[in-house]
């Protein structure tokens, strides 16, 4: 065999070696594209799962497992933390008033305004059941009394401001319970109820906070 044969064999060879190679490199980047694919959709899940449908918030299940981790974190550093409850107040007559679509948009806006005024480094905004919204703050630069103060009464402001066309204007009465040692889960959270209702019972949009006795 001469060499020009040699050559050809050669020359064929290294085309077949190179679209194998090809063949090889395109099914890698597809099954890639198919892990990717297959993740964006478990992590689609993922968050359907824990948010609420209609506001966009934080799910009441993913407040309770979200609550655990941070009072658990904290009995071990002894961090400070607080919870904050909030009411929309009045919020039965946006439903009765102008219609459950109004109700919603109540909600969304409501749920959107508190979400852009939080610090996303250490506060978690939370869906409680119907137009009852809660918050848990943590990682704190000041002392947490100091926190709630500042954090309240801009989330109160922010709220004050909402403008929705052809519906009265929407305000929240809101709570505050405090992570103290010794204090369990449960006494946090009775804590905030207890605020939220004294806020309600005093006239509505305020902030309670027992240390304080009252935020107006």
């Amino acid at each position: 065999m001469d060499f020009g044969v040699y050559s050809l064999i050669f020359v064929l060879l290294s085309g077949f070696n190179f679209f194998i190679s090809y063949d090889v490199y395109n099914f890698a980047i597809n099954i890639k594209k198919e892990f990717s694919k297959t993740e964006k959709k478990i992590a689609r899940l993922k968050d359907t799962a824990e948010k609420d449908h209609l506001t966009g918030a934080n799910n009441r299940r993913t407040f309770d497992k979200y609550l655990e981790e941070v009072y658990k974190e904290s009995q071990v550093s002894n961090e400070p933390f607080f919870v904050v409850f909030f009411d929309i107040d009045h919020f039965k007559k946006f439903n009765d008033t102008y219609g459950h679509e109004a109700g919603d948009k109540v909600l969304k806006i409501f749920a959107q305004t508190i979400n852009k005024n939080i610090r996303k480094n250490s506060d978690v905004f939370f869906r409680y059941g119907g137009e009852e919204f809660v918050l848990v703050s943590s990682n704190h630069i000041r002392n947490s009394l100091q926190e709630a103060r500042f954090l309240t009464k801009k989330l109160k402001d922010a709220v004050e401001k909402i403008r929705i066309p052809d519906l009265p204007k929407i305000t929240c009465s809101m709570g505050v319970g405090f992570f103290d040692s010794g204090k369990s889960k449960e006494e946090i959270l009775k804590e905030a109820d207890n605020n939220v209702y004294l806020a309600k019972e005093n006239g509505r949009n305020r902030i309670y906070i027992t240390k304080d006795i009252a935020v107006v």
